[in-house]
């Protein structure tokens, strides 16, 4: 289910849909079509029923509305944005120091990215700068201390960020940070 969970997370799309359903606890797929406007509807309804269909998340309430049935869903397990705050799952993991699960993670999430990068540069209208694409290094030498007093900063970055609603300007990225672990001399 972890990894269900992290392959959608890496969409930028999917990503959105399942991190609002699981802030909200609930929520219906009208809910989401107000919140993301930007998304076509055929798409919503693709990638919840494509998050059904692997148990990420669940159908908890299902109601008649002028000839339909609304239904209501659930993430399947206390999910939460991988950039922000670790669900239960991914804590526990790095309680365990579960070593192959980590690689799992990583692995997802760089195949995530990747496909991300793919399709844009297969795009039409491709300009770096204007579409804010960019990717960078920086070695640096730091104390455990500096690099956690870094990650909660960012994290409060990019919690603002993740506040923003979409509009004519605001298109949808996704800002990832790896922190690589310490070279050996």
């Amino acid at each position: 289910m972890l990894s269900n969970a992290i392959k959608h997370y890496t969409n930028p799309v999917r990503g959105k849909l399942l991190f609002e359903i699981s802030l909200r606890g609930q929520a219906t797929a009208k809910e989401l079509q107000k919140k993301f406007p930007d998304i076509p509807q055929a798409t919503l309804y693709r990638y919840l029923k494509m998050m059904l269909a692997d148990s990420t998340i669940k159908v908890v309430e299902e109601k008649q509305v002028r000839g339909t049935i609304e239904k209501t869903y659930a993430p399947t397990t206390n999910l939460v944005s991988l950039t922000a705050n670790r669900s239960e799952a991914i804590q526990r993991i790095w309680d365990d120091n579960d070593r192959e699960a980590v690689m799992e993670l990583l692995l997802a999430l760089v195949a995530g990215i990747t496909a991300e990068f793919e399709n844009y540069l297969k795009s039409e209208d491709v300009n770096f700068e204007a579409d804010g694409f960019s990717f960078k290094t920086a070695p640096v030498y730091a104390t455990a201390e500096e690099l956690t007093e870094v990650k909660h900063a960012l994290g409060e970055l990019m919690a603002k960020l993740m506040a923003n609603e979409p509009d004519g300007e605001r298109r949808l990225h996704n800002l990832c940070t790896i922190i690589t672990p310490p070279k050996t001399p």
